[in-house]
Parts: C-alpha cells; sequence; structure tokens
C-alpha cells in the first residue's frame, strides 16, 4: 500500500502497518487453522500479492530481553487485520486473528482501536464493512468499530440497496456455493 507505516505499542505487544513485519508463515498456519475458518491457506505467490496489495495490520510480541532477540530479525507475529482499501474512501475488514495463545488478553479489542484510529482518519471515507458470523463477533464489531448491520440501515431500505457476493474456490465456504 501507499501510505506510510504505522506502529502503536502497547505493553510487550506492536501493532504495525509495516509490511516488511509479515510472516507469511504464522499467517498460512492461522489461515490453515480454525481460528481462521472462513479460508484456508494459499500459495506464498498467491499470499505475498493478496497481502501487498493490503493495508494490513500485523499484531506482535516483542522480546523481553536481549537473549529472546539473538537469532530473530524481527518480532513475532501474533495475530492480524487485514484490510482490503484505497485507503481514502473503501475499508473492506477481513482475516482479523489472534493465535490462541494470545487471545483474552485485549489484543483484539486494541487491534481494533488501532484500526478504527485509521479508519477514522480518512476524511473522505464512503464505507467500511466486514463479513462476521455469531453474536459475539457481531456486538464485538458493533461496540470496536462502531458497524451496524447493513440491512437495517434506512437508507439501504429506502434505496433497495443489496450486498451481492460469489464464492470463490479460496473460501472455505466454497462447497456450500450449490445451497447459496
Amino acid at each position: 500500500m501507499s501510505s506510510s507505516p504505522s506502529t502503536w505499542y502497547k505493553d510487550q505487544f506492536m501493532i504495525s502497518t509495516n509490511q516488511t513485519l509479515l510472516q507469511l508463515d504464522v499467517i498460512n498456519k492461522a489461515f490453515d487453522s480454525d481460528i481462521v475458518y472462513w479460508t484456508k491457506g494459499t500459495s506464498p505467490e498467491a499470499l505475498k500479492s493478496m497481502l501487498s496489495k493490503s493495508l494490513c495490520f500485523g499484531v506482535y510480541v516483542l522480546p523481553q530481553s536481549s537473549s529472546d532477540i539473538a537469532g530473530r530479525a524481527s518480532p513475532t507475529q501474533i495475530g492480524l487485520g487485514r484490510c482490503v482499501t484505497d485507503e481514502a474512501t473503501v475499508f473492506y475488514l477481513t482475516d482479523v486473528f489472534i493465535v490462541p495463545e494470545y487471545q483474552k488478553k485485549g489484543l483484539g479489542k486494541w487491534l481494533m482501536e488501532c484500526i478504527k484510529e485509521t479508519m477514522n482518519s480518512w476524511p473522505e471515507l464512503r464505507t467500511a464493512f466486514l463479513i462476521t458470523s455469531g453474536e459475539h463477533a457481531k456486538k464485538f464489531y458493533k461496540e470496536t468499530l462502531d458497524l451496524t448491520p447493513f440491512h437495517t440501515r434506512k437508507q439501504v431500505i429506502d434505496h433497495g440497496l443489496e450486498v451481492l457476493h460469489k464464492w470463490g474456490p479460496g473460501s472455505s465456504f466454497n462447497k456450500e456455493k450449490s445451497e447459496s
């Protein structure tokens, strides 16, 4: 993406939009796991392309001592929030995860705070959206990002707007395409 990287620090953790810190093996491992149930791992080439064309918020644990740093070129990635965006008017949040051993530490909420800060800094933002399921996730994104269900907005109802989609071969939901 074109903008200069942003970085936030909290305790022993860091969130950064610096693309050079992203760890493809960590991301692909998460994609192949149950924590990112809506997708599956992909080829290194496709993953590099996908990430390079997105605004990625990597979540990292920082070394606590110089001995932890030895032999390590960068901090260990433990999470991600990927945004497909033009960095001005449209913001689609996807591929959000924190690895299980770091969950329940407030990192997901902090990640959303960093994403919201970035999103709110764009004065010409027209729409921000994500796709989620489950009452806990819906409540979480409503509270942390101020998102509301699309179908309940007066403007949507008045203008008859509809969100259309198609499951692609890379979706773990693709097997359901005959049912949709």
